[in-house]
């Protein structure tokens, strides 16, 4: 008991000591003290984002496909409605409920984390949200009420998220890598490469910007890689197209064909039907013709297609 009185004692003594010694300086202790500049107010930080971004880590599984499918299949319905609708009536009724379901389509692709809204998808989508505002603006007249209370909230999220992204540092052209093609038509000959040729019809020197596959009329043509579906009609030249948009930056067309099995905005996964062999078009039988592009260039698509399907054939 005595010891613990004499080490309570013992504790005060020194604590009054330190308590009366006038504090040492940065200088006598050795160190340097704070600068002139650090010791001024540090400039105001701007102001935040109207949305942060969401905490979430880029390998979470994908909460679902690029909303392009969605929007290019609105648009797709958009131009058929624009084309039977007759002028004056108003906005119809077909069209209300449309941009109803794409307002909610949106509001699903917008609470997703933020690595899985990339910034080119968000500036494509709302491009073309305002695009086909604007052209049902100019066909039916005045937009209702309820079209601009659904849309107008997410058209601004995804100008938010958009300039949340590039306040992330996201580039607007940052690509996945280029998947592996497979052939799209089972056992069918080359008959005409990639490159300069005479053109079978007119006899003119000029480019070939894919490669043809001859084969019987109504075999099936499949995707050459996972996708969606970009274009599904009549071109000039080409006859019954298909295009497909690829990872990676990858488009990849299908032309000449008899019978179209998709349509635009549809997922497609590699060797998915997209249609039948035929002749449409510009052509002198039945055949596929197959071009790959990246980045406005065509490729040689015997480059980049994988030998399994197709090399017994050639």
């Amino acid at each position: 008991m005595r010891g613990a009185r004499h080490l309570a004692a013992s504790i005060a003594a020194a604590a009054a000591a330190c308590a009366h010694e006038p504090k040492v300086t940065f200088a006598e202790a050795g160190l340097a003290g704070p600068g002139p500049a650090e010791m001024e107010e540090p400039p105001p930080l701007p102001p935040p984002l109207p949305v942060a971004a969401p905490v979430a880590a880029p390998s979470e599984a994908p909460a679902g496909p690029p909303i392009d499918g969605t929007l290019l299949a609105f648009a797709a319905d958009a131009r058929e409605r624009r084309a039977r609708a007759p002028r004056g009536r108003g906005f119809p009724g077909d069209a209300a409920r449309a941009w109803a379901a794409l307002g909610e389509a949106l509001g699903r692709y917008l609470a997703r984390p933020m690595p899985q809204t990339p910034l080119l998808e968000l500036v494509r989508a709302r491009i073309t949200v305002e695009a086909e505002l604007e052209f049902d603006r100019r066909c039916y007249g005045d937009l209702p009420a309820g079209v601009l209370a659904g849309i107008g909230p997410r058209l601004e999220r995804l100008a938010w998220r958009a300039e949340a992204a590039r306040a992330l540092g996201e580039p607007l052209l940052a690509l996945a890598a280029a998947p592996a093609l497979r052939w799209p038509l089972e056992e069918a000959g080359v008959t005409s490469l990639y490159g300069m040729r005479r053109h079978p019809l007119d006899g003119d020197r000029r480019m070939h910007w894919g490669v043809d596959l001859a084969s019987a009329p109504g075999r099936p043509v499949t995707a050459a890689a996972p996708g969606f579906v970009v274009r599904a009609g009549w071109t000039a030249g080409h006859g019954l197209l298909v295009e497909v948009r690829h990872p990676g930056g990858l488009t990849s067309r299908y032309a000449h064909l008899m019978r179209l099995l998709c349509g635009p905005g549809d997922a497609v996964e590699a060797g998915s039907p997209l249609g039948l062999v035929g002749r449409t078009g510009v052509a002198t039988g039945p055949h596929l013709h197959f071009e790959v592009w990246q980045g406005g260039r065509a490729l040689d698509p015997l480059a980049l297609l994988s030998g399994a399907a197709g090399a017994g054939a050639r």
